[in-house]
């Protein structure tokens, strides 16, 4: 069987690729339904090396329990992307190797350091679907959450990336407000198509009238035997007389504006060299002055030296001649030595740079020669040092008078090079100002000789034309502006309609975005009620009436949004209700069930997840283990259901459980298991 059949699965696959566009993994599986495939494991759980054979249908693992039933199936859940399996524990190494059709995957196993390290390459990554819909074995998420009571939502919507449809859903919102704000601000801008459209009557009207008054002033000065033209130039000449008389007035301002500059640029000039020539500045008396400050540095410095090394003798001296325990003392007699007791200036010393004996009054002379000749190099130091000052002080003053010299001397430059630029604006300014007042007498001259059509009415007429005319003009440009202003509303309005339609779509969007884990967790809890219901009378529990899930939603808000962020706003509550001998019905608790029921209903939740997730796009197969609960009859029938659906279903069983299933179903016993 190659895929589920259309009338069972068609819904579920529809709800379920709406989630799966925002899932990264494989796409459609590589691995055709009715391909061979082949699994070959090495060193995995129990077993050493293993290679079987899968044809489409089901395969029943027959044998007993640790005959390595249980370890194939982890290897297979392996290759496929779930769990790792665990490798035998005396083995360094593993791997296993899958063949589907022409695909190959390999995966390898290490164990390093305490550690299991894998490596290779699965069918699928996408674990998620493996573990919870594929791998239907004893340690099934699934399964193990009707045994222990756990959250049956939590494992039938934990594929549903909502983290990628709440980003959806936050970037439709984004679109959709920022649609909105170009909306409005469209509509803002298209609330002035009235005023426009009553401001182009308004213009249409006054061209109008302005056409008539301009026909009417046309007609009038057509009967006058007066020259148009010659009454034209005449009013041409009496606006130019009034703007060259504007222009000479504005010529004479500016003459007297660069007169007064130029004047004041004099003025600083003079100001400038008056100082200039008041400045004492020598340069060679600047070199004197640094060639002295050297010479008197090089002076103080030695002084300083000198002063130095002689009061380190003096100190030196004085520390040998007072110190009666020196070394240096001679070794004289016993009356010299009385005579040194009472006259100690009379005691013989031994000289430190000669080695002859003298006395310490000798020493002590020339201790007072040296202090001295110590005091008058401090002295001599103290001139110097004054020196130095003064000629500081006078080099400073040089070198002010010298830099202020410069910057005259700079400036003097600048106001040069802007005086000759004033005079020769002066000069232009001048010839045009000639020009003007000859430009000026000219029309002074011809308004003179046509002083009797001055007077006259048709001056004022035609100066009346020409005004209108040109308020005529102004008003048609007016108006084919406020024309291109009507055209841009209608692009603007088209855009806004275009926007709205986009706004609509992505309202769409939005909502089906919201409402799509609602509609998957509908789909996923009436796959599994009515397959449990199916199942309950193919099983015929006769004490079990139904078994079915009830969707309760949590607060308005929260059911709104689907459940994003942080967990579920509905959960999946499970009903079991059961019916007495004498047919009343009354709910019982999920916690009565037998181990085989919770079994049946687990293994139901399974092949719910399998459909509505379209797992069978992915990996088509199915594996079953830990069956032992069910009774045998109730394994065959559930095994033929399961089938429907799956087009690979593998199957762990004991011999007994074996035996009342279908003769055309594949069977591997345990010792084929082991190459």
């Amino acid at each position: 069987m190659t895929a589920p059949p259309e009338s069972e699965s068609q819904g579920y696959i529809a709800a379920g690729s709406l989630i799966y566009h925002y899932r990264v993994g494989r796409g459609m599986s590589q691995c055709a339904p009715g391909d061979v495939v082949t699994i070959y494991a090495e060193n995995i759980g129990g077993l050493d090396t293993s290679e079987v054979q899968f044809t489409p249908g089901v395969t029943v693992l027959e044998g007993r329990n640790a005959t390595g039933r249980t370890s194939l199936l982890t290897a297979i859940t392996g290759i496929l992307g779930g769990d790792s399996p665990t490798i035998k524990a005396d083995a360094d190494e593993a791997h296993i190797q899958i063949e589907w059709g022409e695909n190959t995957y390999r995966q390898e196993f290490t164990r390093d350091d305490g550690e299991i390290r894998r490596t290779g390459e699965s069918v699928s990554n996408r674990d998620d679907l493996i573990n919870l819909f594929v791998s239907l074995t004893e340690s099934n998420p699934a399964r193990r959450a009707i045994m222990q009571g756990g959250d049956l939502r939590d494992i039938i919507m934990r594929p549903v990336d909502t983290d990628a449809i709440q980003r959806r859903i936050e970037e439709l919102q984004s679109e959709r407000n920022r649609l909105g704000q170009r909306i409005r601000r469209l509509e803002d801008d298209l609330e002035l198509r009235p005023s426009l459209e009553s401001r182009k009557q308004s213009l249409k009207n006054k061209l109008a009238e302005q056409g008539e008054e301009i026909t009417e002033l046309q007609e009038r000065l057509e009967q006058h035997d007066a020259d148009p033209e010659q009454a034209e130039a005449v009013e041409e000449a009496l606006g130019s007389l009034e703007e060259r008389k504007q222009e000479l007035e504005s010529i004479q301002n500016r003459i007297r504006t660069q007169e007064d500059t130029f004047e004041a640029l004099r003025d600083e000039q003079s100001e400038l060299q008056t100082e200039l020539d008041a400045l004492d500045t020598s340069e060679s008396e600047l070199d004197r002055i640094e060639t002295r400050l050297s010479e008197l540095t090089s002076r103080e410095r030695s002084l300083a030296a000198t002063i130095n090394d002689l009061s380190a003798i003096v100190e030196f001296n004085e520390d040998l001649v007072s110190d009666a325990d020196s070394e240096l003392l001679s070794a004289g007699d016993s009356a010299d030595s009385l005579t040194a007791t009472l006259d100690p200036m009379s005691e013989t010393v031994q000289c430190w740079t000669c080695g002859s004996d003298v006395q310490r009054s000798e020493i002590a002379g020339r201790l007072d020669e040296l202090r001295n000749v110590v005091e008058e190099k401090r002295q001599e130091r103290s001139e110097v040092q004054s020196q130095l000052d003064e000629l500081r002080e006078k080099q400073g003053e040089l070198q002010d008078q010298i830099d202020r010299r410069r910057e005259i001397t700079r400036r003097l430059n600048e106001i040069e090079a802007e005086i000759d630029r004033r005079e020769a604006d002066i000069a232009d300014l001048k010839e045009e100002r000639e020009a003007v007042r000859e430009r000026l007498g000219e029309l002074e001259e011809f308004v003179a000789e046509h002083e009797s059509l001055q007077e006259s009415e048709l001056i004022e007429e035609y100066q009346q034309l020409s005004e209108l005319e040109y308020e005529r003009g102004q008003l048609e440009e007016e108006l084919s502006t406020v024309r291109e202003n009507l055209a841009e509303l209608d692009r603007l309005e088209q855009e806004r309609d275009q926007l709205k339609s986009q706004q609509q779509e992505v309202r769409e969007d939005l909502e089906s975005q919201r409402t799509q884990i609602r509609d998957l967790e509908e789909n996923a809890i009436s796959a599994f009620n009515k397959h449990m219901e199916e199942i309950l009378g193919v099983l015929d529990y006769e004490n079990i009436t139904r078994v079915w899930i009830e969707r309760k939603a949590g607060t308005e808000f929260e059911a709104s949004h689907g459940g994003y962020r942080g967990g579920s706003a509905t959960r999946f509550d499970l009903h079991l209700v059961r019916e007495t001998d004498d047919g009343k019905a009354y709910e019982d608790t999920i916690d009565n069930l037998s181990e085989s029921e919770r079994n049946i209903v687990g293994l139901v939740v399974g092949l719910a997840g399998y459909l509505v997730h379209d797992v069978h796009e992915v990996i088509p197969m199915m594996l079953l283990d830990s069956l032992e609960s069910i009774d045998s009859e109730r394994i065959a029938a559930l095994i033929s259901y399961f089938a429907e659906f799956v087009p690979y279903l593998i199957v762990a069983l004991l011999p007994e459980d074996a035996d009342v299933l279908a003769d055309d179903y594949a069977y591997v016993p345990a010792e084929s298991l082991i190459s």
